[in-house]
This record gives C-alpha cells, sequence and structure tokens, in this order.
C-alpha cells in the first residue's frame, strides 16, 4: 500500500513540474524570458503566489493573471499554456469557452491519473491468453 502512495506522491509531483514546465515555456515565448520573470515576481509580490505554489493556488493564479493582463489576454495565454502541457501529455486540447486555467488543469489531471490506473491494470487486450 505505502509503494502505491509514493507512486502517487510521485506521479503528482511529476504532474505539478509538467504544468510548471509548460508555464515557463509559454510564458517566455509569449512574453519573452524576462518579462516571464518580472511577471512571477510581480505575482509574487502583490498576491503571495510563488512560482511553485501556482499547482496548489490555481484559481488565486488565474485571477493574478487576469487582473494584471485582462481577461481575454489571460484567456489567451490560458490557451498557449494548455495546449503545451496538454502536448506534453499526448493529450487533444478542446477549448471549452466557459473554463478557465485551473479546469483544464484539473481535466489533464484526471485523464492522467485514469490513464496510470488503465496502464497498471492492464486492459485485457495486454494480458496474455490462457488455454
Amino acid at each position: 500500500m505505502q509503494a502505491g502512495r509514493r507512486l502517487s506522491r510521485t506521479s503528482e509531483r511529476a504532474f505539478n513540474d509538467l504544468v510548471i514546465e509548460s508555464l515557463d515555456e509559454s510564458l517566455a515565448m509569449v512574453l519573452g524570458e524576462i518579462a516571464k520573470w518580472a511577471v512571477y515576481e510581480g505575482i509574487d509580490r502583490k498576491y503571495e503566489i510563488a512560482r511553485g505554489q501556482v499547482t496548489k493556488r490555481l484559481d488565486e493564479f488565474t485571477t493574478a493573471l487576469e487582473r494584471i493582463f485582462g481577461v481575454t489576454a489571460s484567456q489567451t495565454m490560458t490557451r498557449v499554456i494548455i495546449k503545451r502541457l496538454y502536448s506534453k501529455l499526448g493529450f487533444t486540447f478542446v477549448e471549452r469557452p466557459d473554463w478557465r486555467f485551473p479546469d483544464y488543469v484539473i481535466e489533464a489531471r484526471s485523464r492522467m491519473a485514469m490513464f496510470k490506473d488503465s496502464v497498471q491494470r492492464g486492459s485485457v487486450c495486454e494480458r496474455p491468453l490462457r488455454n
């Protein structure tokens, strides 16, 4: 049982790392490297959300982005970030008009967990046939 918990924590940490990596790469692509770090610093100072806390404070981080850049620009950045994250996970991005950044991250986390569970259990087709 403990090995399962350790695996779960490890995969959760790996997922969170992918979210931050996708965020880093996307902000750098859209804003540039220097502006990316300025955004992180501004969000940390004004909203007390450190870069490493983003995955634990998705709603607050999204609100901070919306206040800094406006809702429309924030939605555009969210699309770029989520497309990158989904690509890294091997998922197809489907835009949902009423979704915000946290919604997409929650969906990706859930899909990753379902995929991991199905791989751990193995499908009927993957199991060897017995005579």
